[in-house]
């Protein structure tokens, strides 16, 4: 690691409202890197020290949404379990007896009729 220059030392950078740890804060994570490893950095330590918090923040956060998405899972296993007919990706033996059902009639209503009238006609001498 290169060593750090007295005349090269600077300040982290912030608003004109701001303290620098405020301006830290609401750096990005890859400035906040940079700054880090930045041996002319005067805040370099705090920025470590932040980067630490934000790593230890984000593993809580998605051990947390671990464990939420865990639960839901057990959730919808459990109603599963509980009334196994899900009616948004199943059809039911009721539907699909009716819906055959259905199918047959508007067959012989389409087709099958229409093909015996005319073939009756055709015997009866109406149609040549």
């Amino acid at each position: 690691m290169a060593e750090a220059n007295e005349a090269n030392r600077y300040h982290i950078p912030k608003g004109s409202t701001q303290t620098i740890e405020e301006g830290m804060r609401q750096a990005a994570q890859p400035t906040l890197e940079q700054w880090a490893r930045d041996p002319n950095c005067i805040e370099m330590d705090l920025c470590v020290k932040e980067l630490a918090e934000r790593k230890a923040k984000r593993e809580k956060r998605d051990a947390e949404l671990q464990a939420a998405q865990a639960d839901r899972l057990a959730q919808r296993r459990q109603r599963l379990e509980d009334n196994p007919f899900d009616p948004r990706t199943e059809v039911s033996a009721d539907a699909i007896h009716i819906a055959s059902r259905i199918v047959k009639h508007l067959w012989i209503i389409f087709v099958l009729l229409p093909v015996v009238a005319v073939a009756i006609l055709i015997v009866a001498g109406v149609i040549k």
